[in-house]
């Protein structure tokens, strides 16, 4: 019954109302966001953890407001789950303060933040993302490449065309699959380039994507690249 999760949700054990919080979010009823939200501001962080947890499972556009406000949470754990809530509801109303999320001090909610902003797909996100390529932990850039594949906006491209030439090739593979989205004629001679890396899953991504982009000035290097070994 719901009227019991909902009273369930006041009791003064924490581990009630983070199991009444899971309760509602199973129930899948509408009723159930609006004391999820005020759980968000449960002075236990387990609660406004599992709190944001099912709000990111319902879903409802009803929450983005309270979940931006969530991104400033003192508990990491409330923030990283927070931005992924923001990222699956999809709402614009929430880019400038993921935006702000690519800064936080974790590096986890800096990496969803960015997902996040992958997600809505928001061309106001591309230049802190650029930025974010250059984040000293690995799984940050990484989420900022894929962030700036899903939105293909041009003025990602110098910042995609450094990401050539990082130390990992996972991010060099996603910078040139980022490329080939965007589609743009100044990529091409940094992945002609990339066609000499030392490292066989870069060749293979900087061919894939040149074939995309269709310019002629990659014909002579493709035809080399077909005695790669």
């Amino acid at each position: 019954m719901l009227w019991w999760t909902l009273l369930k949700l006041k009791s003064k054990d924490p581990s009630t109302r983070m199991e009444a919080a899971r309760k509602l979010g199973e129930s899948g009823k509408p009723q159930a966001v609006k004391p999820l939200v005020a759980a968000l501001k449960d002075e236990n962080e387990g609660v406004r953890r599992a709190a944001a947890e099912v709000l990111w499972r319902i879903g409802d556009a009803r929450a983005v407001e309270p979940l931006v406000v969530a991104l400033k949470d003192e508990d990491h754990g409330v923030r990283w789950i927070a931005a992924d809530a923001l990222g699956v509801i999809g709402d614009a109303r929430a880019v400038a303060a993921l935006i702000a999320g690519l800064k936080d001090e974790r590096e986890g909610v800096r990496e969803v933040a960015a997902k996040a902003l992958g997600k809505i797909k928001d061309p106001r996100a591309v230049e802190l993302l650029a930025a974010a390529l250059k984040d000293g932990h690995y799984t940050v850039a990484l989420g900022a490449a894929d962030a700036l594949e899903r939105i293909g906006d041009p003025r990602a491209v110098e910042a995609l065309v450094a990401g050539l030439k990082l130390d990992s090739p996972l991010l060099q593979v996603r910078a040139a699959e980022a490329l080939g989205l965007i589609r743009d004629a100044r990529a091409v001679e940094p992945l002609v380039a990339a066609l000499k890396d030392e490292n066989e899953g870069v060749r293979r991504a900087a061919a894939e994507v040149l074939w995309r982009i269709g310019d002629a000035r990659a014909v002579e290097p493709l035809v080399v690249a077909l005695k790669d070994e």
